[in-house]
Formats: structure tokens, sequence, C-alpha cells
């Protein structure tokens, strides 16, 4: 429901509300625009930007930079419906995927059955991953480092990667850079499916430098809304992160071909060592 409906239906409701608790309107806001993006139905699911080409691409790079041995322990935090996890098992490593959504867990059993490979998927948050058994290596794309926590603060998980990894172990992160998304962020877009479209809205917070992502899923049978909200980082402050847990930061790329940090690069990709 979008807010400016909820005022005009709900203005007595807000009226007696505001004897009792004097609340700014930002609250409710935020309220009723709660993170469930990764929630049974998600256009995550069928996001068209997420091709195999890309997947493929993406870990390219990702295992020239771990420097791996087939065979090798990988871990995947944040793994989503598994399109990197699985990519990796597919090559040859022992990959496990961790994600706190039981939808995208499923979603990535499911497709790694289908895909004919064998990886291991656990639901649980990168904040709250514990092992006995350490990583050769392990990643974090996409947005996922921002997700994790409502206030962007994910130094937990950081620091649950580095205790999962072994000596030497390498830790390659991507976000969106701040600095150009912040500039180049589009309002709006719609992708048409064949009987369903879905309408997307995006807002930038400079306050606390966090993206609103609104998915309104519309079919002939209904309408459903996804929200996802994540922190953006500039590069001295992802680098600041990653140092604070124990690691050390070896390159900052502006994306996945080696390509130095610029001013025009829409994302950050750090590969860091324990």
């Amino acid at each position: 429901m979008a807010s400016g409906k909820w005022q005009v239906a709900s203005g007595k409701w807000q009226v007696a509300s505001l004897k009792c608790y004097l609340l700014p309107a930002s609250y409710y806001l935020r309220s009723m625009n709660r993170p469930n993006f990764f929630r049974p139905g998600s256009p995550f699911l069928n996001h068209p930007l997420l091709t195999a080409e890309r997947t493929a691409a993406e870990i390219d790079f990702v295992l020239a930079q771990l420097q791996l041995p087939a065979g090798a322990r990988i871990l995947d935090v944040g793994c989503g419906f598994g399109r990197h996890t699985i990519e990796l098992a597919r090559r040859g490593y022992q990959a496990v995927g961790i994600d706190p959504s039981a939808a995208m867990v499923a979603a990535a059993q499911a497709r790694a059955a289908e895909a004919g490979v064998i990886a291991t998927f656990q639901q649980v948050g990168g904040h709250d991953f514990v092992t006995d058994a350490h990583f050769d290596g392990a990643l974090c794309l996409f947005t996922t480092l921002g997700q994790i926590s409502e206030t962007g603060d994910n130094s937990r998980l950081v620091e649950q990667v580095y205790a999962a990894l072994r000596p030497g172990g390498r830790f390659i992160v991507e976000v969106p850079q701040r600095q150009w998304l912040a500039h180049h962020l589009r309002p709006a877009d719609r992708f048409d499916g064949p009987v369903r479209h879905t309408l997307v809205t995006r807002h930038f917070e400079a306050a606390d430098n966090t993206v609103t992502e609104i998915f309104d899923v519309v079919s002939p049978q209904d309408r459903q809304r996804f929200i996802l909200r994540y922190r953006l980082y500039d590069r001295d402050e992802l680098v600041a992160l990653l140092e604070a847990a124990g690691f050390t930061a070896l390159a900052v790329y502006g994306r996945y071909a080696a390509d130095p940090l610029t001013a025009d690069s829409p994302i950050m990709v750090v590969v860091a060592v324990k």
C-alpha cells in the first residue's frame, strides 16, 4: 500500500496515535516498508539481469582472485538462490552457500538438483555462521553485505567469515559504489514477463546512505509488494570494515575484470586475505 493512500485512509488513527507515541513520520514509513524481498515469490528468483553468462563471468573472476585448486572448500555468503554456489560446484569445488531466507535456500537446493551438482546449503545469516571446518576461500557478492542488518553495521558478518577461513584464505566482496550509485540510481523500471510485470521504484536516503527498492509484482490474479533495503559503502569504509576484522585488503577493483576503481565504477570488488 502506498504511503499517500495510507495517510488518507488512516488519518484518524494517526491523530489518535500521536497522543501516545509521538514518533517521527520516518518511523511509520519504515514500518510500512520493512524489507521482505527474499520471501516466497520474490522477483529475485526470476531476476532478468542475473543470467547464466553473467554468473559464469563473475565466477571466472572470483576463481582467478581466490587462486585455489579444484576441490577446495569455498563459502558463498548470502547465496540467494545459489547461482554462484552452483557454478562453483559445477567447476569441481566443495561449495557451501548460506542464506537467512528459507525461500532462497529451498530454491538453491532445487536448482542444484536440476543442474546435477553437489552443493551444500544452510539457512543461516552470515553474522550467525559458525563452523569448525575451515574454508579455503569465501565470497559475498551483489548487495548482500549491506542487507544483513537494518543499520548496515556488518562488522559481525565480516568477523564470522574471517573466523571461518584458514590462514591465507581470501575473501571476495562486491558492493555498489556509493558515489556512483547516489548519482546514477534509476528511480523506476518496469520488467515485463509473459503473465506478469514488475514495477520497481528506488530511493536513496543520504542521511544513512541506504537505498530502498520497492518491487510491485502484478499478475492477473494479484499484486504483491517486495521491499529491499541496503546500505551503500565507499572504498575507505569498506576497506576499514574488512581490516577491523583482521583482513588485509589486497586490491579494490571497479568491475569483474581487474579494472582499477574509479569514480565511474558502478561497483567495488575487494580482494582481502586472512
